[in-house]
């Protein structure tokens, strides 16, 4: 996502589901919803991904607001300031 490409995800094990979920939630890319994807899957969701502009847009959001993440740093300052309320 930091990028602003969207993507194709598949996964059936681990935290795999739950992430893949999110991704069509985001409307960053397509989940093919299995741990083994047919190679026409795989062909179709990548042409769909690259040719329909709101799955780079939505890529491009989530990117930006990545960029703009003050990250671990930040969130360290928020807990600190959280904690000195106390």
């Amino acid at each position: 996502m930091e990028n602003g490409v969207p993507i194709v995800v598949a996964g059936d094990t681990e935290d795999k589901p739950e992430g893949a979920a999110r991704v069509a939630w985001a409307g960053v890319g397509i989940n093919l919803k299995t741990g083994r994807p047919k190679p026409e899957a795989i062909r179709d969701a990548v042409q769909k991904v690259l040719g329909d502009g709101r799955y780079r847009a939505g890529s491009q959001r989530i990117g930006a607001a990545i960029a703009a993440s003050p990250g671990v740093d930040g969130l360290i300052d928020e807990m600190e300031a959280m904690l000195r309320k106390v």
